[in-house]
């Protein structure tokens, strides 16, 4: 004769037949007899009354007498010991999940930091207007002909193509993306911030590659009767390993980029401040 150690272990039984489980969802709805729930099921009586017993057994139903029919019910006490395995099981899942979630978490916290890089440039201009020509004439100062991903990684069989301009298109959710002649559209990434003329947040990958995005964050400053712009490029540890060289190169080129782009407010100016 089958041994059962814990209280759950025979109601686990039972529930294993898919059979047993459509008679309990249907006395789950409302009290039947052995022909009303052999009805719909591929089964006949016979065999019906034999999964009301293996069910009676395990303590799930219940059956009362009604002039000369039988009646069945569920008997909700036999299913409580189910309930606590189950919760048991649940608790020590999540407590797993929970503790994978928090050695993943202290893992990335226990990368190295990548310092970000800062750049900074003022301007004789009023916020409003920075921030303008930063986001609406970005293709007249970003240097494409040295960083784009038509220059920089060329499609087999294209190499010598150029971009004719760079979008950054307004507001939250606007994409980042360079343009070729033919009005091909390469991405670069999204805006995660708009806020003029303040500040502008960028998710930041101007790759074929399906690297981590980087961010670059730019605040548009008031200072004296011209604006200060700070540039701060971030988040290089989501790049593993090449993080910190790809830094390297972009520590270098935005001094020049955001040059340029003083250049377009001021004809006047040449190089940026560094942070």
């Amino acid at each position: 004769m089958q041994t059962y150690e814990q209280p759950h272990d025979m109601a686990m039984e039972a529930l294993g037949d898919g059979t047993r489980r459509a008679i309990l969802d249907r006395l789950r709805r409302e009290d039947r007899s052995v022909s009303d729930l052999a009805e719909g099921l591929p089964v006949s009586r016979p065999p019906v009354s034999q999964h009301l017993a293996v069910l009676r057994r395990a303590g799930l139903v219940r059956v009362r007498r009604q002039g000369t029919r039988r009646i069945y019910s569920l008997e909700p006490s036999g299913f409580e010991p189910v309930r606590r395995y189950v919760e048991t099981m649940w608790d020590r899942a999540l407590a797993g999940f929970s503790a994978a979630a928090e050695r993943e978490e202290n893992g990335m916290e226990q990368q190295t930091a990548i310092e970000p890089v800062r750049r900074s440039v003022t301007v004789a201009a009023a916020p409003e207007r920075a921030f303008a020509v930063f986001t609406e004439r970005f293709g007249e100062w970003w240097p494409l002909e040295l960083h784009s991903i038509a220059v920089d990684d060329p499609e087999p069989g294209r190499e010598g193509g150029s971009p004719v301009s760079a979008v950054i298109e307004p507001g939250e959710g606007g994409r980042v993306f360079e343009r070729l002649a033919d009005g091909t559209e390469l991405g670069w990434g999204h805006v995660a911030a708009w806020e003029p003329p303040h500040r502008l947040v960028l998710s930041w990958n101007p790759s074929r590659t399906d690297r981590p995005h980087t961010e670059v964050e730019i605040t548009f400053t008031v200072e004296g009767t011209g604006t200060r712009v700070d540039l701060e490029h971030r988040g290089w540890e989501r790049l593993g390993p090449r993080g910190a060289d790809v830094r390297e190169g972009y520590a270098s080129g935005w001094g020049g980029t955001l040059g340029r782009f003083a250049s377009l407010i001021e004809p006047t100016r040449s190089t940026p401040e560094r942070a």
